[in-house]
This record gives C-alpha cells, sequence and structure tokens, in this order.
C-alpha cells in the first residue's frame, strides 16, 4: 500500500494501491498491471498512524480510503490464488 515494485519481482504477482495524493509515487511506476489508484487518497490513511512528512492532506476520510484498499486486495486475491 503506497509502495512500489522494487527489482524484478513480476507486476503479475504484486498489487500496487495508491491515493492520488501519495507524495509523487507515480512517477516511480514503471509498470501498468495490478494498480490501483485511489482518487484522494494518501500515504498516511493506508495506517492510523498520523500524518506523513510530505504527504498532502487526503480529500477522502481514512475509512473510506481503507475500504476501498480492502476491496481491492480482496479482488486480486480471488483473481491470483
Amino acid at each position: 500500500m503506497g509502495a512500489y515494485i522494487y527489482g524484478d519481482y513480476p507486476a503479475s504477482k504484486a498489487l500496487t494501491v495508491y491515493g492520488t495524493f501519495n507524495s509523487n509515487l507515480e512517477k516511480d511506476i514503471h509498470y501498468k498491471e495490478n494498480i490501483v489508484v485511489i482518487q484522494g487518497g494518501n500515504h498516511a490513511q493506508f495506517g492510523n498512524y498520523g500524518k506523513q512528512k510530505g504527504d498532502p492532506d487526503a480529500t477522502i476520510t481514512a475509512e473510506e480510503q481503507q475500504n476501498i484498499t480492502v476491496k481491492a486486495v480482496a479482488d486480486f486475491l480471488g483473481r491470483v490464488k
């Protein structure tokens, strides 16, 4: 969540989920497979630890972002058995 694949790990076996306010994460993603972008989400709202330095404020609630994330993970796991 809020991260990207590093090295030669295959995108087909990974799920990338990030918010549109995830501090320029998109520039580090060089693949197109299994990506979920949460409109209005940020990095800090993937957890409950408070604001992360450099993270813009989200425009959706943490609960909304986490619900979208749970659905994305469940859908991904349902496809990759």
